[in-house]
């Protein structure tokens, strides 16, 4: 019989500790971040999603989403979100905290408590998670706005909001941006659109044609 090194799992105990996080998902034992976790081991234990999803009733796609949502919710902790934050997420939200899944894990504290307290909805995150993403491109920032996940998304909304020439999505949009800025100054600046309709055009970026450089050879002479 050959004797198993400390550090190597017993296959026993490996089927045994899978058996028992298949009866706790079919169970639905725990919250939805323990149910992350556990996939993420049946999965990296050699279970594949459809068998998870005929032991377990997880069907792939809820799999997916509930292990890159605990994946999120963990960088959470470790940003040093609230416990408030914290405590809603635990109990609900996979959905939401999935859309954060291509954030920083700073970024992802921060709009985890933006999302918490504005009360947002999947599809509202993920104009969030968009709106701070393409805000951290700045190498400066946009006068009158900070780099707070609030300001992000206040300056998304104003930037269409300038190029919008629809009254009605317009004061849309400065509603939207007054409703997440962070600082005095960017709420300034979206206040300004009140009296000023201006409206800037979104110009396309220049085209640069690609040119194939071609690398000169030396060709025999052809003899004619």
């Amino acid at each position: 019989m050959t004797d198993l090194s400390p550090n190597t799992p017993n296959p026993e105990n490996t089927a045994d500790s899978a058996a028992e996080l298949l009866r706790k998902l079919r169970q639905k034992q725990g919250n939805w971040v323990e149910w992350g976790l556990a996939i993420a081991t049946l999965q990296k234990s050699g279970y594949n999603p459809q068998e998870i999803f005929e032991a377990t009733g997880f069907e792939p796609i809820q799999q997916n989403q509930v292990v890159v949502g605990a994946q999120v919710y963990n960088s959470l902790e470790k940003a040093g979100a609230s416990e408030a934050a914290r405590s809603h997420y635990a109990t609900r939200g996979s959905d939401v905290l999935y859309e954060l899944r291509l954030l920083t894990q700073e970024q992802r504290a921060a709009a985890a408590e933006l999302t918490f307290e504005h009360k947002l909805n999947l599809e509202e995150a993920r104009e969030i998670a968009k709106a701070i993403k393409d805000f951290s491109w700045f190498r400066t920032l946009p006068e009158g706005f900070s780099d707070h996940p609030g300001d992000a998304v206040a300056y998304q909304a104003w930037k269409l909001a300038r190029q919008n020439t629809d009254l009605q999505e317009r004061s849309r949009l400065i509603a939207k941006g007054l409703r997440f800025a962070h600082t005095p100054t960017a709420r300034k600046q979206i206040e300004q659109l009140l009296v000023d309709f201006t409206v800037v055009s979104q110009r396309p970026a220049p085209f640069r044609p690609f040119i194939a450089l071609i690398p000169k050879r030396n060709y025999p002479a052809l003899s004619l």
